[in-house]
């Protein structure tokens, strides 16, 4: 798992093939305004998915992880909590469906929770359980991110 402002996301585009493309859409404004779902920027290989909306508390959320799909999440507005856990030693939830790259993991005892600000993006390998667009407080919070699907 990374966290980095998207000032710094540069250092990290070496790390797969789409990264330098997913960081370089980050950096036209008129991307970042782009319309609510899912835009497919090279098939196969890298979409993003435009949401909006308000966070959720712990009840309303599930640590989830992805087997063909690393996961850039870029905060772009509003305030966003998420939480990480090694998936290794996790109890399973809900399974990966025959066709579906998300399955879901029990609340370990323990896991970091981070703020992630506008202008930030976490990034999440297969092996990351992840759980996004959490509030910080008990109180909901209006949100707009992007997130990358960047197939192994």
């Amino acid at each position: 798992m990374i966290l980095t402002p998207l000032a710094d996301a540069a250092r990290y585009a070496g790390l797969h093939p789409q990264f330098a493309r997913a960081f370089a859409w980050c950096a036209d404004m008129d991307n970042l305004l782009a319309p609510v779902g899912t835009h497919v920027l090279v098939p196969d290989a890298l979409t993003v998915i435009v949401d909006q909306g308000y966070t959720r508390g712990d009840a309303g959320a599930r640590l989830e992880s992805h087997r063909s799909n690393i996961d850039i999440q870029v905060n772009l507005a509003g305030g966003e909590v998420m939480e990480w856990a090694p998936r290794a030693g996790l109890a399973l939830d809900q399974d990966f469906a025959a066709d579906g790259d998300i399955a879901f993991w029990k609340q370990p005892a323990r896991a970091v929770r981070f703020a992630v600000a506008p202008g930030h993006a976490a990034i999440f390998w297969p092996e990351d359980a992840h759980k996004p667009i959490l509030h910080a407080g008990t109180a909901s919070a209006a949100y707009r991110k992007v997130v990358f699907k960047v197939r192994i």
